[in-house]
């Protein structure tokens, strides 16, 4: 009988029996019973066939406080491996049971890597009670160490790498013994000395087959082990069959062997398998190269003098300390000194850049010259650093549309491929009655010549290049799958102000009322990151010299797409557009045509300011490709009609929307998303829900948190040319993957009809497929080249 959990069989006499359901153990029972009573029995149908290993519910008492980190509001952040997952269903499980749980805020499972991140309040929930929880239902889970995970590959790395010598070494040999009995045939050989040399050729093929080909056995006992099939499973049943009946030919002496094919079979494949792993390798250089900021201490000033302090200990308002070839960790605002810093690792720009009092000092650059203290303004989990490295993480995980639909046809196709197999070797030897040797031989080539590698390998190499070669672009694909679907969007909207023109406007026209108070103006503005809030600013900064004033402003309100409203003791004030003054009841004569700023302070109008936007790098350029592909533009902003349709006219943009908020933004989109592929770019809170709802989104570096956190790309060089490369890349990525494809099933098509009339040998088969992977993968490398 089988248990109701694991769906393991067992004699019906070992079963514990409960409401007439069946388990093998009192674990599988009580894990079925929370599941029951939390009414989560749909895991079972998403189980499918598949079975479990039989739950064990010793509680673990392990202490990962150290681990827990704290998030910029407050609440407890931790990063666990689950161990015991074995499909999809299990993440869903997990997923179900702990988001149920009161005081678990946030939670990612990722989905290949079975490694998940929650966000908890620990007044509702401890750690040990997740912990605890995760282990109720039959998993395990363990605190994530970003170091042992680093050992951990490298040692996979090192094995691989000693898999391959050994395959070679051997395989170099038993060529050399093969060569002198293919002879042997013509000159004449002697029976013992070729026993003698078939037992050489024995020795040296089994270290490939057993040790050189493990990864083949692993990764075919796992797929049976979830009742289903894969390319490797193939690879080793055929290479298992000609062993076996090699072995039998040599003790018998009654027929050739085959331990050269078998050897050459497994290297042959096993160097598919490497190059894939060095094309990711080299795919991820750029990405592997912002780990090395990883470390685990930063100077921090403790009111005495700096010292050590972990840097996930660091909280907003400590004092570090940088120095020539620090690297920095944590975002924050230069307090002392001055230096020169790399900032090549996010903007792809190599000039240095030079940062003194007052200025940002933005994570994952290294201090080239000079020495500053700065002030952390953010938690290291808030930097831009730790954002990018975590986006990364999961981006080459995240398998794309194309790639999950190649799992499942290779899937289908090892089982047809089996199939296929059999009746070859059923109609060679009892309808052609050629004999066991050569109906298990033809059996053999057919299924290898048909192992789905190039197949499995065409989407997801091509994706990794294509993730790599962005980067080096200083584009961040958050996942693989966004390349696909950028490569078919027909549709471009972007927003105006920071996007298709720079956040830094030129003050065309001003006016400052003599009762105006410079500072309190000054003081107001800087309420708002607005990027009209932001100029104005930096222009009173420059010609007034302006003062920030510790004013104890109240009631402070940003009004997206409007302006800001403020009160001090009696006084309202009120900064914004015309539309905005208006709806506060304020009459204002003038009309702009461009983007401005109007400040009133108890109803009176005391300054506004006139801009001038400044098309930002690669936008002519930008549209004009967009143009040549036959791409629909279009602006939604939501700026001052005549301000948008200025630059609508520069740039050549017919369709165009101004004054929009972020509701209408995102309606707009909603509404082209039902018959288009909308690729939307913005940078600031009011463009969240837009990015959001667009099929792709795209966001620049120095756009809002809100905005890079609802994006799919981010674009790190802070210019529109880098849109026009992720625009190509995605193109010429998805063209290459269409044509492995093609290639994949035109070689299968061919080939496999060739094995089953005994047209081809298992070697030859060996050589064939491999030779098949690797013009897959070098195809997929020609992305870095376009």
């Amino acid at each position: 009988m089988k248990c109701e959990h694991c769906r393991l069989s067992y004699q019906k006499s070992q079963m514990i029996l409960y409401k007439d359901k069946f388990f093998c153990c009192k674990g599988c029972e009580s894990v079925w019973k929370i599941l029951h009573e939390t009414g989560l029995d749909e895991f079972y149908e998403r189980l499918g066939d598949r079975s479990l290993k039989p739950v064990n519910l010793e509680f673990s008492n392990k202490n990962y406080d150290e681990f827990i980190t704290q998030t910029k509001e407050g609440f407890s952040e931790i990063y666990l491996m689950i161990h015991g997952i074995e499909c999809a269903a299990c993440v869903w499980l997990n997923e179900k049971i702990l988001i149920k749980q009161q005081g678990i805020l946030e939670l990612d499972i990722n989905h290949l890597s079975h490694k998940a991140r929650i966000v908890f309040d620990e007044k509702n929930i401890s750690l040990s009670q997740i912990l605890n929880l995760i282990e109720s239902i039959g998993y395990k889970a363990s605190a994530y160490n970003p170091a042992k995970s680093s050992k951990k590959a490298d040692l996979i790395k090192r094995e691989f790498y000693s898999k391959l010598i050994v395959g070679i070494a051997c395989v170099m040999n038993i060529m050399w013994i093969a060569v002198a009995k293919y002879a042997g045939f013509f000159s004449g050989m002697d029976r013992d000395i070729k026993d003698i040399l078939n037992f050489f050729e024995f020795v040296l093929c089994s270290p490939v087959l057993f040790y050189t080909g493990s990864n083949f056995y692993k990764s075919a006992l796992r797929s049976l082990k979830l009742k289903s099939l894969n390319m490797d499973t193939l690879v080793i049943s055929g290479a298992t069959l000609a062993y076996s009946y090699s072995l039998w030919a040599m003790f018998t002496r009654s027929s050739e062997v085959y331990f050269d094919s078998v050897a050459m079979i497994i290297c042959f494949v096993f160097i598919g398998k490497y190059l894939e792993m060095f094309s990711k390798k080299r795919a991820l250089d750029t990405i592997d190269g912002l780990n090395d900021f990883l470390q685990n201490e930063v100077m921090v000033f403790n009111g005495k003098d700096f010292s050590p302090k972990e840097v996930q200990k660091v909280c907003i308002g400590d004092r570090i300390l940088l120095k020539s070839g620090d690297k920095i960790l944590i975002d924050g605002i230069c307090k002392k000194g001055e230096a020169s810093v790399d900032t090549s690792s996010l903007s792809g720009e190599n000039e240095p850049c030079l940062i003194g009092i007052g200025d940002a000092v933005n994570s994952a650059c290294i201090v080239l010259d000079g020495s500053i203290e700065y002030e952390a303004s953010k938690i290291y989990n808030d930097s831009k650093l730790s954002q990018i490295i975590k986006l990364l993480e999961f981006a080459s995980m995240k398998k794309a549309k194309l790639e999950s639909l190649v799992s499942q046809i290779s899937s289908y196709f090892s089982r047809v491929i089996l199939s296929f197999a059999l009746i070859c070797f059923l109609v060679w030897f009892f309808y052609y009655k050629a004999g066991i040797e050569i109906s298990l031989i033809n059996a053999i080539s057919v299924l290898i010549i048909a192992c789905p590698c190039a197949l499995a390998l065409a989407t997801p190499v091509s994706n990794l290049v294509a993730l790599g070669r962005a980067l080096k672009k200083a584009i961040l694909f958050k996942s693989s799958s966004v390349v696909e679907d950028l490569s078919k969007c027909n549709i471009v909207v972007f927003d105006k102000t920071g996007v298709l023109t720079k956040p830094k406007l030129e003050v065309k026209e001003f006016f400052l009322h003599e009762k105006l108070n410079v500072n309190e103006i000054y003081s107001f503005v800087l309420l708002s990151n607005h990027p009209i809030s932001k100029s104005v600013a930096q222009f009173l900064s420059k010609n007034k010299n302006a003062k920030r004033l510790n004013l104890d402003f109240k009631e402070v309100s940003n009004i997206q797409a409007k302006g800001i409203k403020a009160v001090i003791s009696d006084k309202v004030f009120l900064g914004g557009n015309l539309k905005f003054l208006q709806e506060n009841n304020i009459a204002f004569n003038k009309e702009f045509d461009n983007s401005h700023f109007i400040f009133a302070k108890n109803d009176e109008v005391l300054a506004y300011f006139e801009f001038s936007s400044v098309l930002r790098d690669g936008a002519k350029d930008l549209i004009a490709y967009l143009k040549s592909i036959k791409t629909q533009v279009m602006i939604l902003s939501g700026d001052h009609k005549k301000a948008v349709e200025k630059i609508a006219n520069e740039l050549g943009i017919f369709d165009f929307k101004a004054s929009c908020l972020p509701q209408e933004k995102m309606q707009i989109v909603e509404q082209l998303s039902k018959d288009k592929k909308v690729l939307f770019v913005g940078d600031g809170v009011n463009d969240a829900l837009a990015l959001k709802y667009a099929a792709v989104s795209v966001s620049l570096r120095e756009g809002s948190d809100l905005a890079i956190e609802s994006s799919d790309i981010l674009l790190l060089k802070n210019d529109l040319n880098s849109l026009k490369n992720a625009i190509q890349i995605s193109k010429n990525t998805y063209k290459i993957i269409k044509q492995n494809l093609i290639f994949s099933l035109f070689y299968n098509a061919c080939t496999i009809p060739l094995a089953f009339l005994g047209l081809i040998n298992p070697l030859f088969a060996a050589i064939s497929m491999s030779f098949s992977s690797i013009i897959v993968v070098l195809n997929a490398l020609r992305i870095k080249n376009e």
